[in-house]
């Protein structure tokens, strides 16, 4: 796949596109938010995993750069401390905005997701954002305790949820995993949910049920 970063006021972004990309074609698009400490180039290489040929893909920055050791930087979504996700959900709109922009893509299938804070990012500022979602994909990722989750365009009845834990997770245990499933599904949403052994990552069999869920 063919990827352009940007450099913008709001979040700096990276955009995969297939590599026959026709300009002419409505590709769906799907958004994908990095961990804590990471950043946009992290979730890069599974775009074409998932699906090279269908999706434009989007890699949002976070905005709080943070030292994760070793002289190198890495970025978080929100502070772990209180959890305030307030800027960074005004920022991820603007973003995103801008990024869909710049496509004539297919309406009916947009998708936001992410890995760890980034999953917490879809939860909070995706689903609950004037954006319309096709869907929503969780990864090993939980709902914030002290953070409302408001739901004005992405109901349940208009937006599915792709959801997944490892059951050796020791940075967000299966248990709030569970929980978070528990919540989703008491809201009304159809979650599409899969345990695997392993712990806080992302192997080939999550891509491959994820690749299967986004052609249901």
């Amino acid at each position: 796949m063919k990827t352009n970063e940007h450099f913008t006021k709001n979040l700096h972004f990276i955009t995969s596109v297939p590599d026959k990309f026709d300009k002419n074609q409505k590709y769906g698009v799907i958004i994908l938010m990095h961990g804590y400490g990471a950043s946009m180039y992290d979730l890069v290489d599974i775009a074409p995993i998932i699906n090279d040929t269908d999706y434009i893909y989007i890699f949002p920055n976070a905005p709080i750069e943070i030292d994760v050791g070793f002289e190198k930087k890495g970025y978080a979504w929100f502070p772990i401390e209180t959890d305030d996700i307030s800027a960074s959900d005004k920022l991820l709109n603007l973003t995103i905005k801008e990024a869909l922009a710049m496509f004539e893509y297919n309406k009916e299938k947009l998708f936001i997701g992410g890995f760890s804070q980034g999953g917490m990012m879809t939860i909070h500022s995706g689903i609950s954002s004037n954006i319309a979602y096709s869907g929503a994909i969780i990864l090993s990722s939980k709902i914030l305790i002290n953070t409302s989750l408001d739901i004005d365009i992405n109901k349940p009845d208009n937006t599915r949820i792709f959801m997944t834990h490892g059951k050796l997770d020791t940075v967000i245990s299966i248990e709030e995993g569970r929980m978070t499933r528990k919540k989703l599904i008491n809201l009304g949403f159809n979650v599409d949910y899969h345990e695997y052994n392993i712990g806080h990552e992302i192997n080939l069999d999550i891509l491959s049920e994820l690749s299967k869920w986004l052609l249901k």
